[in-house]
Parts: C-alpha cells; structure tokens; sequence
C-alpha cells in the first residue's frame, strides 16, 4: 500500500510540474512584426466601391502597457500605431502626407492579473480607394504608454 501511495504522489506530482504553464517573457520595449496583407473589395457607408487593405500585424509587450485610455488625446497620447505612407512617382516610392492620416489609437490592452505580458495579432483595415499610385507602401511604429518604441516595420510593396 505504500508503495502504491508514493507512486501516485510522484505521478500527482510530475502531473502538476508539466501542468504549470510558464509565463513568456518579453521585452517592456514594444516588439512589433508585419505579418501580411490582404487587399479587398468593399463598400462604403454611402454605397461606393471602396478598395480596403487589411494589414495583419503582431506584437509583444513585457509589461503590458500598450493602448491609450479615453481620456488619453493629447500628443503624444493622440496615436499609438504610426503609419508612415509611400507611393511610387516616376519609379521612385516617396512619402506622402494624407489627411486624415493612418495613425490609429490602439485601446488599452493591459491584462489584469500577475503576468501583465501582451501578445497581439491584430488586423488593421485602411482604406486605399483614392491613392494616386497603383503601387502603395506603409511603415509602422507602436509605442507603448511609456513611450517606449517598436522598430519601424515596412510592408513592402503593395500592388493595387
């Protein structure tokens, strides 16, 4: 019987140590990666045929601390998904400004509890109907609220 007993100990106890999922750890400086792109065709509140690009994004945070509460609207809590935006002009791709701009406002995405890191697949939808290249690019950037910053990431060329 004692045997028996100190056998399933140890098989409760192997069962618990792989049952403990270890928490992952990552950087408290945002990490942000271009995953991919889908173009498609929609349309608009008013009934027009809108060209919409879906970027699918993926980022990590360590502490957490990425997106803007409501009553963040102050620069440089205004934005926290820059977005840079290229066209190609005569073979050459250059930044242009639009307005309004693809900068975006991420929500607040803090988990509650102990382990407070962040992994996000996020897909961001931006409408491309009314650019002047058939060829479009886009750089992005994340910061978190302690304006720590991802890398820059592009998208590479994206063929209209």
């Amino acid at each position: 019987m004692k045997a028996f007993s100190k056998i399933a100990f140890i098989l409760v106890l192997i069962s618990v140590l792989f049952a403990c999922k270890k928490s992952e750890q990552f950087s408290d400086i945002p990490y942000l990666e271009f995953r991919k792109y889908q173009l498609k065709d929609s349309v608009d509140a008013l009934g027009n045929i809108a060209k919409i690009c879906e970027l699918h994004l993926y980022f990590t945070d360590g502490d957490g601390d990425i997106g803007l509460f409501d009553e963040d609207t102050i620069a440089p809590f205004d934005y926290n998904l820059f977005v840079n935006y290229f066209e190609t002009q005569n073979d050459s791709l250059q930044q242009r400004n639009v307005s309004p701009p693809f900068h975006i406002r991420i929500p607040n995405l803090t988990p509650s509890g102990q382990n407070k890191s962040l992994k996000v697949n996020l897909k961001y939808d931006m409408d491309v109907t009314y650019r002047n290249s058939d060829t479009i690019k886009f750089e992005l950037k994340l910061f978190d609220r302690a304006l720590n910053e991802s890398d820059w990431v592009g998208t590479g060329l994206i063929i209209l």
